[in-house]
């Protein structure tokens, strides 16, 4: 007979043991017919091998009936629990009846807690934590942004990858039949899928003979595309489309879940590299370049070898020298991160920001059922006399938790992108005639007050800058020049429409056009930092290459160009006619009218189309709607950040009341004594109030604190307001502790009519 240890026995205090209790009963019978053979007569030893021998094989008996009692206890556990939480489920909800207050305060407390770290988890889920859907995603990496050039040179000193390839964004107008469309879509080297690791659904990749220029006319179309304008049909392969009006034969359909580089992209067409064309793969650096680890390496080794490796490319620019801080400021990272970009520090920051809540919502919850205890100690004192044990009483009140737990002015404005097919427009008279007949005609529509055209509508879309030369301090494109911010090319009537004000000298007009003399308007921070001591009227500058020198003729204010947030105010314009700096024929029109710009969508559309058909209208939309949608994802996220503050400054006016009311049904018996001995009801109103009120101030002067040091990371959401704005440091605490008070009043008011009779019998 096995003897259960002496510890066993007390796991019944969380469970039964039945092995021990079937050991207990053993014992026990064969005990009694010990003691009854020795009443006989018979000697102890005798005794105990006759009731040992008349019980049988002690061990069988044992292991049966501890399989038999196990058994049925379990299915009597299961009823009698089942039992127990409808009865306790009940009982709960009857008592959250005649408390609805407390239960509704809990529930939304619990709702807003739970219900916001839910939708924040699934979008950190989907866009942070989900891998790319790429083989082996770990292993690729962004290396950075340059030039064909730079491409060139890396991709054969880099020993730390097993591939390098580069894309670039592009849009064109593609002609599907009925009308032409400015469709999303990237140049890619011919490598770059075999380097992510995909292929398309229906015919074949790229092949490397087509990354030359004149043989890279072939396209790979997205599963969407695919569907949209040729119905699925399997046949789609060896097609063509017309891409500014050339056509372009399609090899192949990428599968439905490949959106790289974004879910807008259409198409993947070759980058053509012409190594020989030394101009253009050194002046333009736009080609995103990405790897692949090579077998072994780590990230780290390959960032190192990337940042001794790229500033070494210094002298074999050969359109000008970048300077010693050429290349030092490279930071590869895996392609996940670069992908991501700001958005996973803004979700993490969002999750942070939820969790608080929930903590905040957890700990209210507490004290209300903490406060709500105070009343019930009567009701679970009866409850433990009338047998209720500790446990029984404990799952009650876990029961009733869980019940609770289930750039300018840009009014009256619009703009629109016009794209030609570059195979017909890419005569430089032809693309003028076409803008000045579209300015004419467009000027021409009912309330149109003015109009103009440029190659890029700030906050619309990213105005680049370019080294720059001038005359007399930076001449020479061998050495070191200077940066601006941004460059665009506007016809006359850009400041006049934008309403920029001219602040010396004059705008652009008519007269500068090819064949005249090149001249250039500048914003004033380039004024002050190349002439501080000089009139910049009638001063010159020029592009880093030789190319003509232009001289400013007027200087206009700085402006936001990329976005609200934009800190960079160096900006040239130079007129459209007059450009040497011309890699498409797509520009941006932009009227200002009387009444409301969006009435002039269509006819914009209607002139273009009548002007040429095959050109593609886009992003037709009023600047109010530009400034509006450049701001969508910091207005979303600020307005989120602010609805968990507000919901954080709910649950915080929630806690409180449930503390205060805690503490006043602790002190029950002292304001009754304080009430009969004279104190008045204003009095004890101030005694409470006054407590909330100190322990508010503690908590705002934690939460000034906490908010210098959170302030770092929300920095960049910030427009117009420094992260330690003193009006805001001062107005919130303020505004939370008049909530606070707010919050104690109805617990203190409470207070002051306790019946001092009563209170001095309760107990």
């Amino acid at each position: 007979m096995s003897q259960t240890p002496r510890w066993r026995r007390y796991l019944r205090f969380i469970r039964p043991n039945v092995a021990a209790d079937v050991d207990d009963e053993i014992a026990f019978h064969v005990t009694m017919r010990v003691e009854r053979n020795i009443a006989l007569g018979l000697t102890p030893e005798a005794a105990r091998a006759d009731a040992v021998a008349r019980f049988g094989d002690v061990a069988a008996v044992r292991d049966a009936l501890v399989a038999h009692d196990a058994r049925r206890q379990a299915t009597e556990g299961r009823k009698e629990y089942l039992v127990d939480f409808l009865q306790d489920l009940r009982f709960g909800l009857r008592g959250l009846r005649r408390a609805p207050g407390f239960a509704a305060a809990a529930i939304i407390t619990l709702a807003l807690g739970i219900g916001a770290n839910a939708a924040i988890f699934s979008v950190v889920d989907a866009v942070v934590l989900r891998p790319l859907p790429y083989a082996q995603p770990d292993g690729l990496v962004s290396i950075g942004t340059g030039a064909v050039g730079e491409l060139i040179a890396l991709t054969a000193r880099l020993r730390s990858f097993a591939q390098i390839g580069a894309w670039v964004e592009q849009t064109h107008p593609v002609d599907v039949g009925q009308e032409s469309l400015r469709v999303e879509g990237a140049a890619v080297t011919t490598n770059l899928l075999s380097l992510l690791g995909v292929a398309p659904r229906l015919g074949r990749g790229f092949l490397v003979e087509e990354g030359r220029q004149g043989k890279n006319t072939v396209l790979l179309i997205s599963d969407g595309f695919w569907r949209e304008h040729f119905g699925a049909r399997p046949d789609v392969v060896g097609s063509k489309i017309l891409v500014e009006g050339v056509p372009f034969t399609v090899v192949g359909v990428m599968p439905h879940d490949f959106h790289f580089p974004h879910a807008t992209t259409r198409y993947w067409q070759p980058a053509a590299i012409d190594p020989a064309n030394l101009g253009y793969n050194w002046a333009v650096w736009d080609k995103k370049i990405i790897g692949r680890l090579a077998p072994g390496v780590t990230l780290a080794r390959a960032q190192r070898e990337v940042r001794e490796t790229w500033p070494t490319l210094r002298p074999l620019n050969p359109l000008w020298d970048p300077g010693p801080a050429y290349r030092q400021d490279v930071a590869p990272t895996l392609l996940q991160d670069s992908v991501i970009g700001t958005s996973g520090q803004l979700l993490w920051t969002l999750f942070g920001c939820v969790l608080l809540v929930l903590l905040i919502g957890c700990v209210n919850v507490a004290n209300l059922l903490l406060a709500r205890a105070t009343t019930r100690e009567r009701e679970l004192a009866v409850r433990a006399a009338l047998g209720g044990g500790r446990g029984r009483l404990v799952r009650q009140l876990i029961t009733e938790s869980l019940l609770l737990a289930g750039g300018f002015d840009t009014t009256q404005l619009i703009a629109a992108r016009i794209t030609p097919p570059e195979r017909s427009y890419r005569d430089s008279t032809r693309v003028n005639a076409l803008y000045d007949a579209l300015r004419e005609r467009v000027a021409a529509a009912p309330g149109v007050t003015s109009v103009t055209v440029s190659d890029k509508l700030p906050i619309a879309v990213p105005v680049w800058g370019m080294a720059l030369r001038v005359r007399g301090q930076y001449e020479d494109a061998k050495h070191n020049l200077p940066t601006i911010g941004h460059f665009q090319q506007v016809t006359p009537g850009y400041f006049r429409t934008m309403r920029i004000p001219i602040v010396r000298g004059r705008g652009f007009t008519d007269a500068d056009r090819s064949g005249q003399p090149l001249v250039a308007i500048v914003s004033q921070s380039v004024a002050k930092r190349y002439w501080p001591n000089a009139e910049a009227l009638g001063q010159q500058i020029a592009p880093p290459w030789d190319a003509p020198w232009m001289t400013v003729v007027g200087i206009v204010p700085d402006t936001k160009q990329d976005s609200l947030r934009d800190t960079s105010r160096t900006s040239v314009y130079a007129p459209w006619a007059q450009s040497t700096l011309r890699y498409t024929a797509e520009m941006w029109v932009a009227a200002r009218t009387t009444g409301d710009p969006s009435s002039l969508a269509s006819t914009i559309r209607r002139i273009v189309r009548d002007l040429d058909r095959t050109i593609a209208v886009s992003s037709v939309r009023t600047m109010d709607a530009v400034v509006d949608e450049s701001m969508r994802k910091t207005r979303f996220t600020v307005l989120l950040v602010g609805g968990f503050a507000a919901a954080a400054l709910l649950l915080g006016a929630i806690g409180i009341y449930g503390v205060m009311s805690y503490l006043v049904g602790q002190r029950t018996q002292e304001m009754g004594i304080r009430l009969a001995l004279g104190a008045s009801a204003g009095g004890v109103l101030g005694l409470v109030v006054g407590r909330a009120a100190r322990l508010a101030a503690l908590g705002a002067a934690l939460g000034i604190l906490a908010a210098l040091v959170a302030t770092r990371w929300l920095s960049g959401l910030l427009y117009g307001v420094s992260a330690t704005d003193p009006v805001t440091f001062v107005i919130v605490p303020i505004g939370f502790l008049a909530i606070a008070v707010l919050a104690s009043y109805v617990p203190a008011h409470r207070a002051t009519r306790i019946d001092p009779v009563r209170a001095l019998k309760a107990e």
